[in-house]
C-alpha cells in the first residue's frame, strides 16, 4: 500500500486571508512566512499553494511533528500552528483514530467522487463500509455516489442508514430530498428540505433545492423567492441566476 508523502510549499501570501484570522488572533499566534507549509498528498497528485485546504494543511503538519523529520524550530511552528487553530485536535485525532476517517479507501472514495468518478469510488467506499460498517459517513458518501449514477432507490436507503447511524444532519436531509425529488416524492422532499433548513438557515444549496421542488410543482413565484434569497446570501451563486433566467 502506497503511502501519502510529504511536500513542502511556500507560503501563500494569502494565507491569513484564507484562514480567516482577525487581527486580534493574528497578535496572538503570527504566520511566519519562512516556514514552508507541509502538505501530505498521493504519491501521484500535486498541489500548489492555490489549492490548499485547512485540513490539508493540518494532517501534512500533523504528520511531521509525528514523524520529526524537520528543523525543530519548524516542529515547534507546525505544533504551535496546530493548537491555535485546532485546540481540541487530541479528541479530533481519537474520533478520527475511532471512525476510521483517515482510512485509506475512505479519502480515495471522497476524492474519486469529487473528481466526478462515483463509479470507481463506489468500489473504495463499500470496502470501507465493509471494515466500519457501523460508521454513517460511510453510508453517506455510498448515497452521493448512488445519487450521481441516478440510482435513486439505493441512494435513499444509503442515506436513510446514515442517518440511523448518527449522521442526522443538513447535508444528509438534502441529499435525500434530491433523491426523494426524483423518485416523485413532493412531500417528502419538502419535509426533508425544510427539516434541514431549520439547522442550516443559511445553506444556498438547501434553499436553491426547495426552489428546485418549488418549480416542480408548478408554483413559479415561490420557486422565484427561493433563488433570490440565495442570491441575497450569494450574489455569484450560478445555479440560483441560472433559473431565475429561466423563470
Amino acid at each position: 500500500m502506497k503511502k501519502n508523502r510529504i511536500v513542502f510549499l511556500p507560503v501563500p501570501e494569502n494565507l491569513i486571508e484564507y484562514l480567516e484570522l482577525s487581527n486580534e488572533a493574528q497578535d496572538v499566534f503570527n504566520i511566519d512566512p519562512s516556514i514552508p507549509i507541509p502538505v501530505e498528498i498521493p504519491e501521484d497528485e500535486d498541489t500548489t499553494p492555490e489549492n490548499l485546504s485547512l485540513e490539508t494543511i493540518l494532517s501534512g503538519m500533523l504528520r511531521v511533528i509525528e514523524e520529526g523529520q524537520a528543523r525543530q524550530e519548524w516542529l515547534d511552528y507546525y505544533s504551535s500552528f496546530v493548537l491555535y487553530l485546532r485546540p481540541d485536535i487530541l479528541n479530533i485525532i481519537k474520533e478520527m483514530k475511532e471512525s476510521g476517517l483517515n482510512d485509506e479507501n475512505f479519502l480515495k472514495a471522497n476524492k474519486l467522487i469529487r473528481e466526478g468518478k462515483a463509479e470507481e469510488g463506489l468500489s473504495a467506499i463499500r470496502g470501507f463500509i465493509e471494515k466500519r460498517p457501523r460508521v454513517w459517513n460511510g453510508w453517506f458518501v455510498l448515497g452521493w455516489a448512488l445519487r450521481l449514477l441516478g440510482r435513486w432507490q439505493d441512494a435513499l436507503s444509503a442515506f436513510n442508514k446514515a442517518i440511523e447511524l448518527g449522521g442526522d444532519n443538513s447535508d444528509t436531509r438534502n441529499e435525500l430530498a434530491i433523491c426523494l425529488m426524483e423518485t416523485g416524492d413532493a412531500a417528502g422532499a419538502q419535509r426533508e428540505l425544510e427539516t434541514a433548513l431549520k439547522e442550516d438557515g443559511e445553506n444556498v444549496k438547501i434553499i436553491s433545492n426547495l426552489g428546485v421542488l418549488a418549480l416542480k410543482n408548478g408554483e413559479k413565484e415561490k420557486a422565484a423567492a427561493f433563488f433570490r434569497t440565495v442570491l441575497e446570501i450569494d450574489k455569484d451563486d450560478p445555479v440560483a441566476k441560472q433559473y431565475l433566467e429561466k423563470i
